[in-house]
Formats: C-alpha cells, sequence, structure tokens
C-alpha cells in the first residue's frame, strides 16, 4: 500500500504562466523578474520571444510602438493570473498596462497560435481530409427526432408530476365506441 508521501509526490502539478511584459527590458529587470517569480517556487523560466516593436502591440490596446517580451513560466504554487500580474507590476514597478498574464490555452491565447498548414487547396480535395469524422445521425434524421422528442415528452412528465398533475396513462381516455355495444341494430328490431 503507498504511503500519503507517494500519492503526494505522484499528484505534484505545475502550474504555466505567459508573462508579457511591453516595452524594453534590462537583463536586471529580468533578474528581478525571476527573484519575485521564486516565491512560487520556479520550476522552469525561459525567455520565449521578444517581438520588434509594434505600432499596436497586440496584446496592450492602449499602448503605441512597444516591444513586447515573453517569458513561459512553470511554479509549482498555484496563483491567479492576474493576482501574479498584480504581484509583478508591484514588485519591478511597472505600471499595469505594461504587463499581462495568461495561462496557456486561454481563448486570447489560442487565437493567436499559427493555424494548422495544409497541402494544396483546400477546395481542390473531394474528400475533405481535414474535416472532422461526423455522425450524422446525431445531429438530424428520423432516429435524432424520435429522440428528441422522447426526451421532450419525458421532461412535460417530470414537470407535470413536479406540479402534482395526474399524469394520463394510454388508458384513461375512452371513447363511445370504445364501450361495448349491441349486436343487434336498433332499426332491426323496430321492423319486425
Amino acid at each position: 500500500m503507498k504511503s500519503f508521501k507517494d500519492y503526494l509526490t505522484e499528484s505534484k502539478k505545475t502550474y504555466d504562466f505567459k508573462i508579457k511584459i511591453a516595452g524594453a527590458i534590462t537583463a536586471e529587470c529580468e533578474n528581478d523578474l525571476k527573484g519575485l517569480l521564486n516565491k512560487y517556487q520556479i520550476v522552469d523560466f525561459k525567455k520565449s520571444a521578444s517581438t520588434p516593436v509594434q505600432a499596436l502591440p497586440l496584446d496592450f490596446p492602449r499602448l503605441t510602438n512597444e516591444e513586447v517580451n515573453i517569458w513561459e513560466v512553470s511554479l509549482d504554487y498555484p496563483v491567479a493570473s492576474h493576482e501574479l500580474a498584480n504581484y509583478l507590476g508591484a514588485g519591478l514597478k511597472i505600471n499595469e498596462q505594461y504587463i499581462i498574464v495568461r495561462r496557456p490555452g486561454e481563448p486570447s491565447e489560442e487565437y493567436q497560435m499559427p493555424p494548422a498548414t495544409y497541402e494544396g487547396t483546400l477546395l481542390g480535395d473531394s474528400t475533405y481530409k481535414e474535416a472532422p469524422n461526423v455522425d450524422s445521425n446525431d445531429f438530424y434524421g428520423d432516429k435524432y427526432n424520435a429522440s428528441l422528442i422522447k426526451t421532450l415528452n419525458n421532461d412535460l412528465k417530470a414537470q407535470n408530476k413536479a406540479r402534482g398533475q395526474v399524469i394520463p396513462n394510454g388508458d384513461d381516455g375512452k371513447t363511445t365506441s370504445d364501450l361495448p355495444q349491441n349486436n343487434t341494430s336498433p332499426i332491426a328490431k323496430s321492423t319486425k
């Protein structure tokens, strides 16, 4: 049987961030950044990119004509992105408009990823290799409609039952043609 210590070491999780700082960064400032991050136990710290001066930097809409320095950081200690941005901004004495901290996989990070490349033209491919395989029965057709109606009926029955309404069975509604009838015609009786 494993000890608690074994489970704890197996469940070790790291927290990844992208730190973006607009403006020129000195080596001293980078060392200060790494020193501030030691509070959260750095696992990995690397400068991934430094963009050229841009008229309108992508993540900094209020700034003009600035370069952006990007670091990819992995930490052992959990922290929220906005909390880390505030902490680093105060520690580095940088205005909050000049620093952004994001987690990988955020929607604002995903649209910055380069798009997938394909060979040839997409419209020229008659087999549509890039399209995902989708079962059409999951979205439309007789089977889909039948399951939708069944689900809606079950929901309606559950709502009626929750309101305390009596749920009719198939036997409750009878017409006069369902009642037992005489086998002889009333007209035939009167003519005799």
